[in-house]
C-alpha cells in the first residue's frame, strides 16, 4: 500500500515530525510505501495547489495526516471538497485526539491519543481489505454516522516501539537543521530524540491535563525509554548522518535522579556529543543539573511564559515562584549550562505592565537567550475552554497561527497591535533602546528599522561585510523591480 502523510507545517520551519517518523517505520514494518508531504519549500498560499500535484503523481492509497490547532484550518483546505473513498484518510495528532468527531466532517479515520498500535491495525485491515469499523482508539464516519470505538491502553513499555524512520523526511531537515542555532561550534547535522512520555505537570494552555484525565486507567502516564534504548537510537541516526549534535524533545527530562546517572555515564561513554533539553523550572535542581552537564548537555530552554506571578498561576496554572525560576537559570550557570527561556504574549488581561514584569523577570534570570511567541488557543486545553466561554476567542474565525503572527483572540486592538513589539522587547530583554521605544510607544517602522539593523550585526558577525552588502544589493533591486541576474541572461 502507497502512504502519503500530511505535514501541515505553516511554521516552516524543518524541524522533523517524530510522531511521522515513527509511524512511517510502522508503515513500512507492514510492507508499506511512504512518503511526506511538509510544504517547507512551498510559497504560503500555494499549498493546495503542491497538496494536488503530489496527490496526482503519487496516487496514496492511504492519507495520513497529524495536526495540531493552529495548523486546522490549513487542513480544511487541503481536504475540503475531496470526496469520500480512495485514499482513506487517517487523521491524527492532538487537535484530533482533542475533537476527534469534529475532524471527521473531512475524515474517514480519526486516531486517538498514542497512534503507533491504532496505525497497525488500520494498515493491517486495510490491507487485508478488512474493516476499519471497530479498531480501538478510533472514531470513523461510515455512511453518514459515526462509529465510537474504545480507546486504546497507551503504551506501556517504550522500548518495544519502532526505530523512527528518519529517512521519511528530506535530508535537509538534518544536515542543515534550524536546532544548530542552539550550539556553539558549528554543529550543523542534529538529530531530534524522544526518551519519555507523559508530563506529569498541567499547564492550562496544554493539553497534558486533558491527556492524562482521558486515558485514566489505560496504563501509566508517565512512561520513560530505558537509557539502553535511546543509546541504540542515537547510533542508528549515527549510521546514516554522523549527527555533530543532538536534541531532546521531551516535556520534561530532570524526573529520576538514578536513571539519569545511569543514562549520563552511559552516554559519556558510547555517544559523547553535545545536546540540549526542555526543563520546568522546578526540576532544576542541583543534583540534576549536574548529572545532565556531566553527561554532555550544552544548553536548557526553561519556559517562564510570564513574568507576571499573578497572571502565570490563576491563567496558565504555572504555580513556581519567581524565585523558583532565577534560581533555574542561577543553577543553569553554576554548571555552565547555557539558557534559553521561552515566553509568550498576547494572553487576555495583558498589558504594558505585565509584560514589563516578565522583562523585570528575564533580567533578573538571566538567560542566554529567548524566544517569544504568540499565545494560541489549543482545543483540548483548559484556557481554550476558558476563553471560548469569556467571548475571548471565537472557533469560526480561527486563523492559521505560527506563534509568531497575529493573534487569534479578542483582544483590545491597541494592545493586540503592539504585540509584534513585545516580542522583539522580550527577546531581545538587554536592548536599552527598545526598551525606550516600547515605553514611548514609538511608531512600528522604527521596530522595522531595528529588525534590519540587527539582521544587518548578524550578518556582519556570521558572514562578514561582503556578504552584507551582496544582501544590501539584492534587496535593492528587488524594491526597484530590477530582474535577477538569471532572468537577465
Amino acid at each position: 500500500m502507497k502512504i502519503l502523510f500530511v505535514y501541515p507545517d505553516i511554521q516552516r520551519n524543518l524541524a522533523p515530525q517524530l510522531g511521522i517518523c515513527m509511524l512511517s517505520a510502522v508503515a513500512k514494518e507492514e510492507g508499506s510505501e511512504c512518503e511526506v508531504i511538509d510544504f517547507h519549500s512551498t510559497p504560503r498560499g500555494e499549498e493546495l495547489a503542491a497538496f494536488k500535484e503530489k496527490m496526482s503523481s503519487y496516487e496514496p492509497d492511504i492519507l495520513a495526516v497529524s495536526c495540531r490547532t493552529n495548523e486546522w484550518p490549513l487542513v480544511k483546505i487541503l481536504f475540503e471538497g475531496m470526496e469520500r473513498g480512495r485514499p482513506i484518510r487517517i487523521f491524527g495528532g492532538p487537535h484530533v485526539t482533542a475533537v476527534p468527531d469534529e475532524v471527521l466532517e473531512i475524515a474517514d479515520v480519526s486516531v486517538i491519543g498514542e497512534g503507533e498500535e491504532t496505525f497497525r491495525e488500520i494498515l493491517r485491515n486495510a490491507r487485508d481489505g478488512r474493516s476499519l469499523d471497530d479498531i480501538r482508539g478510533t472514531h470513523v464516519f461510515k455512511e453518514g454516522k459515526i462509529i465510537r470505538n474504545e480507546l486504546r491502553e497507551l503504551v506501556s513499555d517504550l522500548d518495544t516501539l519502532p526505530i523512527p524512520d528518519w529517512k521519511i523526511f528530506d535530508d535537509t531537515y538534518y544536515l542543515s537543521s534550524p536546532l544548530s542555532r542552539h550550539f556553539e561550534k558549528g554543529e550543523k547535522i542534529i538529530g531530534t530524540f524522544e526518551g519519555s512520555r507523559g508530563c506529569p505537570f498541567s499547564c492550562a494552555y496544554c493539553n497534558n491535563n486533558f491527556l492524562r484525565k482521558l486515558f485514566k486507567g489505560k496504563g501509566a502516564w508517565r512512561r520513560e525509554k530505558s537509557p539502553e534504548r535511546i543509546i541504540r537510537e542515537i547510533r542508528l541516526f549515527n549510521e546514516i548522518y554522523k549527527a555533530e549534535g543532538l536534541f531532546f524533545l521531551d516535556e520534561v527530562i530532570l524526573t529520576n535522579t538514578d536513571r539519569l546517572a545511569k543514562f549520563g555515564k552511559t552516554y559519556r561513554k558510547e555517544i559523547g556529543l553535545p545536546f540540549f533539553f526542555m526543563e520546568r523550572p522546578e526540576n532544576m535542581t542541583d543534583e540534576k543539573v549536574r548529572l545532565i552537564r556531566e553527561a554532555g548537555a550544552i544548553r536548557v530552554h526553561i519556559g517562564i511564559e510570564s513574568g507576571d506571578e499573578e497572571m502565570r498561576r490563576n491563567l496558565l496554572n504555572r504555580l513556581h515562584s519567581q524565585e523558583t525560576i532565577i534560581s533555574a537559570f542561577r543553577t543553569a550557570r553554576k554548571y555552565g549550562l547555557r539558557s534559553h527561556a521561552f515566553t509568550m504574549v498576547g494572553f487576555p488581561g495583558e498589558d504594558r505592565d505585565t509584560i514589563f514584569r516578565t522583562l523585570a523577570l528575564l533580567k533578573e534570570a538571566r538567560p542566554d537567550s529567548v524566544q517569544t511567541t504568540t499565545y494560541y488557543p489549543m482545543r483540548g486545553t483548559d484556557l481554550y475552554d476558558r476563553l471560548v466561554r469569556d467571548g475571548y476567542f471565537n472557533p469560526e474565525h480561527a486563523i492559521m497561527g505560527n506563534f509568531y503572527g497575529e493573534s487569534s483572540l479578542n483582544l483590545d486592538k491597541a494592545h493586540k497591535a503592539r504585540l509584534f513589539k513585545y516580542q522583539m522587547l522580550l527577546s531581545n530583554y538587554r536592548s536599552r533602546l527598545l526598551y525606550l521605544m516600547v515605553k514611548y510607544d514609538m511608531n512600528e517602522s522604527f521596530f522595522g528599522l531595528y529588525r534590519y539593523w540587527q539582521g544587518a550585526c548578524n550578518i556582519l558577525r556570521t558572514d562578514g561585510f561582503p556578504a552584507l552588502t551582496v544582501r544590501i544589493v539584492a534587496k535593492i533591486r528587488s524594491c526597484a523591480g530590477f530582474p535577477k541576474s538569471a532572468d537577465r541572461r
